[in-house]
């Protein structure tokens, strides 16, 4: 197969142009936001990148790589697990899908068409658009929170744990578990964005300990609809 000409073998200098040769790619933003809460192995990410097969994902894995946005590595573990994560520079796609993100919310096109979105997806969606939304009623305190997530188009993925801490000076949505939240959210993936993203009933997920504290956090991102 041919190489493939970039923007730079074809005389355009432009920062941009190049930026695309990088992750222009179709799949290559969706790899890089399925990688921004950690590392994950080949196999994860060729279960939550819906509709990607092996051959491609390697195909892209390997450009990621060799463009500098991804680096293999193994976790401490006794199986001494090979993963995929961001580089340093990697990591900077999050300031950059933050901005398509809210640039697409003024498409002609938007909202986009019905579909589903991963527990990481999700969590990435939260992160990039929160410094846009003010919490209301910042006198009932912050608000912390534990939020569990499966995909039910893919159970065998299991469920995924997220922490959010969140007052007046700072947000911080990462994953893994929280000891001591204020309320824990569960459910699908898909159905937790509907709650976030689209205003759906709190409902629609599974809420144990203090509701308010997740309405709370389900009125500020519709602030920002």
């Amino acid at each position: 197969m041919p190489k493939k000409q970039t923007y730079a073998d074809l005389g355009d200098a432009c920062a941009t142009a190049h930026a695309m040769d990088v992750i222009g790619d179709r799949w290559s933003m969706v790899i890089a936001r399925e990688l921004l809460l950690g590392p994950r192995r080949f196999a994860d990410l060729a279960s939550a990148v819906v509709g990607i097969t092996p051959a491609v994902l390697t195909s892209r894995l390997k450009a990621l790589r060799e463009a500098g946005v991804v680096e293999q590595a193994q976790l401490d573990d006794l199986g001494r697990t090979r993963v995929y994560r961001l580089t340093e520079w990697g990591q900077g796609l999050e300031d950059v899908m933050r901005s398509l993100g809210r640039w697409a919310q003024g498409s002609p096109g938007f909202p986009v068409p019905e579909g589903s979105m991963t527990p990481d997806g999700v969590i990435v969606a939260m992160r990039t658009m929160a410094p846009y939304a003010t919490m209301p009623e910042w006198g009932d305190g912050p608000v912390r929170i534990a939020i569990e997530l499966h995909d039910e188009r893919r159970p065998a993925a299991g469920v995924r744990r997220y922490r959010l801490h969140w007052d007046a000076d700072r947000f911080e949505l990462t994953e893994g578990a929280d000891e001591a939240p204020e309320a824990t959210v569960s459910g699908d993936s898909s159905a937790w964005a509907g709650v976030v993203f689209a205003g759906a009933p709190t409902g629609s997920v599974g809420i144990e300990g203090d509701r308010r504290a997740v309405e709370r956090v389900a009125a500020a991102y519709a602030a920002i609809a």
